[in-house]
């Protein structure tokens, strides 16, 4: 997770002093539906997904965040909004915490902080987040399970199929398809 930019010990000590690490158990929310998102949370281990409600009531997976990745409300903690999505505990998860105005004020007065915090967000949030989005109007479902399994190395082993579905915006069966004709075709 450090080579996005390079922090110092000191920027490092500092943003540690304000570190909480937390433990959740599988199902246990982090952020719920309509909450205002307060703090950036990196999964140390485990898997947190973010989700949503759907207007026919059915929940999708917006995301998945595994080892290394922040999780986080980006929109509700900027806006002072309530968020769009929910952060759920997939399984065990173990978390940093760290509340956002704090993060702040540290990337204000520390630019290695900042740097590192830029370099995240444009890769991890604007530039994965547009090829993400091109992708799910653009792509037929198979190719979109290639991509997830691109992204997301490992993780189909990880997670229930109806969770890949559900990401996918497709039923477990259509996936369970599309699974078997890949195996056929590498054969």
């Amino acid at each position: 997770m450090l080579n996005y930019a390079a922090i110092s010990d000191e920027s490092f000590n500092e943003l540690w002093s304000f570190v909480r690490v937390k433990q959740y158990p599988r199902g246990d929310y982090l952020l719920r539906y309509g909450s205002v998102a307060k703090k950036m949370i990196f999964v140390y281990e485990g898997i947190v997904i973010s989700l949503y409600n759907t207007q026919d009531d059915s929940v999708h997976i917006k995301n998945f965040f595994t080892e290394g990745r922040a999780a986080a409300s980006m929109v509700s903690m900027l806006t002072g909004r309530p968020s769009s999505f929910a952060l759920q505990a997939l399984d065990e998860v173990e978390v940093l915490e760290i509340p956002y105005e704090h993060y702040r004020e540290l990337i204000a007065r520390h630019d290695d902080l900042k740097d590192f915090y830029i370099a995240y967000l444009e890769k991890n949030w604007v530039i994965e987040n547009e090829r993400k989005q091109i992708a799910f109007a653009t792509e037929a479902a198979d190719q979109r399970y290639l991509t997830f399994l691109e992204d997301y190395p490992g993780l189909e082993k990880r997670v229930a199929q109806k969770n890949i579905a559900s990401y996918l915006g497709i039923t477990p069966t259509q996936l369970s398809r599309i699974r078997q004709k890949l195996r056929s075709l590498h054969m």
